[in-house]
């Protein structure tokens, strides 16, 4: 009897600790379809693989629910959307979502992925700093990589705004945010306080100034769409052409003696923004040897009517950034002194005034936003102001409401539209290369070939009536650049893609966009 009684509380036991298990089962479906846990997954491997029990299991969800756990150990895909988050979004976002979807920190981020370092210049601009960033960030990863590079490599240089603030950089030792054209001035390395002391009364005197804005020189190679920075360089904007032909000889030297032309590709163009100081030191550097006849390329281009054979050392040509260009034509177009061609007849804002409103679907208002932009930098603004002038032209100017006197037509409406019609036709081939995703690149060749043949004619026959004569250097050097690019590319490897898109500095207007978005869209960095 004591024996069976014995066995039937042990029976007991087990039963109540069965339905206890089998609770906590149903507890934890529960929890598993009812809640909404970030990284639930990742929570039960780690609970799983710590041996813990279904209690206590259940007992962390209910803590990850009240924000009282955070698991660890994130997975690839988490690594990769913080990030898509960074980059879109900048630190600010990242610190936002990371805090609301259980993401890695920036921190985290970086312990586990490789970001570009950079060595600054501090005083003034070298070779060894080049050498040392195209090594660094370029030559060592693709070589490691085991990359092999069939297209050409085109260098890139504009400026972003900098705060004014001079900064300690503990691997230099020394004070950056000089500006480099004064900085040899003084000696920016802190060797004891009295150097600390040197550079505040050099700066007091005004003998060496803090950078304005920082000069970016990055490598863009065609086909790829990230940007390699080699050099960053605070300026006080007082460069002249002969400081930035040193800038050129001392960027295309520094490429040449880091090995870029056999580790990475060779060296094509070096491509601005059509800034003034910039062309002049351009037109020194890029133009001044006549493409020998031992050149691979000499056979193909010199069958061109019309080209500019003139390149820098190495075959290197210059170029300048095709939005730009469109930027600059819609300022003429809309300028008070307009654009003068066909004998003299001067295509304005008051004419546009007039004839923009007759198309469809474009109304007197949408006219005057078109021509009285807010932002007269506004890229896709200024491609759709030309895309209307070019349709304005496709309207047949004897069908009312251009004629007079019943069907006359007007002959000063008839003579607006000639004019017109010639622009039109100008500016669709400038447009349609860049925009028309349709056409191949012969057809694309074509267009700008036209393109560049009539500005020749027009300019010829109105000069600075027509454009600013920077204009018409810029517009020349872009498409120069765009054919000998085309043909340098046949000769490496003509099997290889290779797009209009590559050409310009798309590369680097998107990094300083992603820097201001990284910065929390700050218009001016810390050095």
């Amino acid at each position: 009897m004591n024996g069976l009684k014995l066995q039937s509380l042990n029976d007991m036991h087990k039963l109540k600790r069965m339905l206890a298990n089998l609770e906590d089962h149903n507890s934890l479906v529960m929890a598993l379809s009812q809640a909404n846990i970030p990284w639930l997954c990742q929570l039960l491997k780690t609970a799983l693989h710590n041996g813990a029990s279904i209690r206590t299991i259940v007992c962390m969800i209910e803590d990850a629910l009240e924000r009282g756990y955070w698991p660890r150990g994130h997975t690839a895909e988490a690594t990769d959307l913080t990030l898509l988050i960074y980059w879109l979004g900048g630190r600010s976002l990242l610190f936002a979502l990371s805090r609301q979807l259980a993401l890695p920190s920036l921190r985290t981020l970086r312990s586990k992925m490789s970001f570009v370092k950079i060595t600054l210049t501090i005083g003034c601009i070298s070779i060894d700093t080049i050498k040392k960033n195209i090594r660094d960030t370029i030559a060592g990863p693709h070589l490691e990589a085991g990359l092999m590079v069939f297209h050409g490599v085109s260098l890139l240089i504009n400026e972003m705004a900098l705060e004014e603030a001079a900064v300690y950089l503990l691997m230099a030792n020394g004070v950056g945010g000089l500006c480099w054209t004064h900085s040899h001035l003084i000696d920016p390395t802190l060797y004891n306080y009295q150097s600390a002391i040197n550079i505040v009364t050099s700066l007091k005197a005004g003998k060496v100034h803090l950078g304005k804005e920082v000069t970016v020189i990055g490598a863009h190679i065609f086909g790829e769409d990230r940007l390699y920075p080699i050099l960053t360089a605070p300026t006080c904007k007082f460069e002249d052409t002969t400081d930035m032909e040193f800038v050129f000889n001392t960027a295309i030297s520094g490429w040449q003696a880091a090995g870029g032309e056999e580790d990475i590709g060779p060296l094509w163009s070096f491509a601005t923004d059509g800034d003034a100081t910039h062309r002049k030191a351009g037109h020194r550097v890029f133009l001044k040897n006549q493409l020998p006849i031992t050149s691979l390329l000499h056979s193909t281009l010199s069958n061109l009517p019309g080209m500019n054979l003139y390149t820098g050392d190495g075959e290197v040509t210059l170029d300048f950034d095709y939005k730009h260009i469109i930027k600059c034509f819609s300022t003429c177009v809309r300028g008070t002194k307009g654009m003068s061609l066909n004998h003299g007849q001067c295509i304005s804002t008051f004419m546009l005034e007039c004839y923009l409103p007759l198309l469809d679907n474009l109304d007197q208002d949408v006219a005057q936003r078109l021509l009285y932009p807010n932002d007269p930098q506004d890229v896709p603004h200024a491609i759709k102001l030309l895309s209307v002038i070019i349709a304005i032209t496709k309207v047949n100017p004897v069908l009312p409401p251009f004629t007079s006197l019943g069907c006359t037509p007007d002959v000063n409406v008839v003579a607006d539209f000639e004019a017109l019609q010639v622009l039109g036709f100008t500016l669709e081939s400038l447009l349609e290369p860049f925009i028309n995703i349709k056409l191949s690149l012969s057809q694309q060749v074509v267009h700008l070939s036209c393109f560049a043949h009539l500005l020749y004619t027009f300019y010829r026959d109105q000069c600075h009536h027509f454009m600013p004569n920077q204009l018409y250097y810029n517009s020349q050097t872009m498409v120069k650049n765009a054919i000998f690019s085309i043909a340098k590319q046949q000769k490496l490897d003509p099997s290889s893609r290779f797009s209009l898109l590559d050409v310009g500095d798309d590369a680097l207007e998107l990094t300083f966009a992603l820097l201001q978005m990284s910065g929390g869209h700050n218009n001016a960095f810390n050095y």
